[in-house]
């Protein structure tokens, strides 16, 4: 019995170990041409990155200090697929092409504002999940925009104890 009580103590001590450090607020606009994702930091992970790439201390992103930041901090989450992946309703795949990337500093929080190419199917989904649960990225229904003639939705979804969101798109 005890052993069975250090185990148990054990795991849920690893369970509770895991939850996200950052917030992000996703926004998200889907265009004919693309997908425009905007994230907007939570106030402590903002102050800790403009603190790290706000080198002049202006309060503000120098197109020099933008460029850094995407090439040391934005494009380190790569191998993370920038927390975005793509589904056909099958098969999920993996974000491999990120364009036209953009931060500034506004209201005390950092924003990121990037695009990716639309996918071809006529029916796909983009889920925003960090598996590993350090990063906590929300959707709501007020952040999503989808032009005419494209009807989409915010969804949460059960992704195995992390925080999940997917928006279902249907051109």
């Amino acid at each position: 019995m005890f052993f069975r009580l250090i185990v148990f103590a054990c795991c849920l001590s690893t369970f509770l170990g895991a939850h996200p450090h950052v917030f992000i607020d996703t926004k998200v606009n889907v265009l004919p041409e693309k997908i425009v994702l905007t994230w907007s930091f939570d106030e402590m992970s903002s102050a800790m990155l403009m603190d790290d790439y706000d080198k002049n201390k202006n309060k503000k992103l120098d197109p020099d200090e933008v460029a850094f930041m995407e090439k040391d901090h934005f494009r380190t989450l790569e191998p993370y697929t920038y927390f975005t992946h793509m589904s056909d309703g099958k098969d999920e795949f993996d974000l491999k092409r990120i364009i036209e990337f953009n931060a500034s500093f506004e209201n005390k929080k950092l924003i990121y504002t990037f695009a990716i190419p639309k996918p071809k199917f006529k029916k796909y989904e983009l889920r925003f999940y960090d598996a590993e649960m350090y990063v906590a990225l929300i959707v709501k229904k007020e952040w999503l925009h989808c032009s005419d003639g494209i009807k989409c939705k915010v969804e949460s979804y059960d992704a195995d104890f992390y925080y999940a969101y997917k928006v279902v798109v249907q051109e």
